[in-house]
């Protein structure tokens, strides 16, 4: 549950945007009597209507989030009028709660209340006959005008800008991890080679690869076990078919009766 006491002016600009926004409605924020040395007083927001059917009507707004600082605007409210004589409607915004006593409003004044949720109109604002707009007053909305779209599109491109920042993190990110499954890919290969060296090491002793020319010999060793193993067995070859041509004859011989 959100205590409107504790809702801030920047709450309350929020809700202003959410409820009276373009095509409809244009909200200025913080306009002055006019500009440079004739700034003079504010008000928090200046709103235009914009749909002729429903009225071409400006509005002024005072943002009040405090019983005190309401209080204050109560106790001297012609210091509104220096922007308020230019406007169709004066309205007073607070969070819920603020202003007590409707009494003590100016009788053209509207109220409305932030919930948090919602807006609640306490006291419509009685339409009044507004002073033509003078230069210096349409000079002070047109530069907050032109502030909020700078601003609009000063949001917009950090919001790319951020999107580029985001992109390029998770690159990098992909990037890192590719790197560290190939770490890990090598450091299985050599962990397994590390693990055959040492095995070579246990067969043949000592430190088998640490001798420059160990491998070569040992290739030259492997050969020559290889040419040894085929002259064995062709030796074992001739020596299987002597022994086996000499039981042939003598299984002869003895079947025949004569001597072996």
């Amino acid at each position: 549950m959100i205590n409107p006491l504790k809702l801030k002016s920047r709450d309350i600009k929020a809700a202003m945007l959410n409820r009276w926004a373009a095509p409809e409605w244009a909200i200025m924020w913080e306009v002055g009597q006019g500009t440079g040395s004739m700034s003079g007083r504010r008000a928090d927001a200046v709103m235009m209507s914009l749909w002729p059917s429903r009225g071409l009507e400006l509005h002024g707004v005072e943002i009040k989030v405090s019983r005190s600082d309401w209080k204050r605007e109560a106790a001297d409210p012609t210091k509104a009028e220096a922007i308020a004589k230019y406007c169709h409607r004066w309205w007073i915004h607070t969070p819920e709660g603020v202003v007590d006593d409707v009494s003590d409003m100016p009788p053209a004044w509207g109220l409305r209340e932030w919930t948090g949720k919602k807006w609640i109109t306490r006291k419509d604002a009685e339409k009044t006959e507004a002073t033509p707009v003078s230069y210096h007053f349409l000079a002070a909305m047109l530069r907050r005008s032109d502030e909020g779209a700078r601003a609009l599109a000063m949001a917009a491109t950090d919001a790319e800008r951020q999107a580029l920042i985001s992109e390029r993190a998770k690159i990098q990110e992909d990037f890192h991890a590719r790197v560290q499954r190939e770490v890990a890919r090598r450091t299985h290969v050599l962990t397994d080679l590390k693990k055959r060296v040492e095995e070579a090491d246990e067969v043949f002793g000592g430190d088998f690869f640490g001798w420059s020319m160990r491998h070569k010999k040992l290739a030259a060793a492997a050969a020559f076990i290889a040419k040894l193993d085929k002259g064995i067995l062709d030796m074992l070859s001739r020596d299987l078919r002597a022994t086996a041509e000499s039981l042939a004859h003598a299984s002869e011989a003895i079947d025949n009766g004569t001597e072996v």
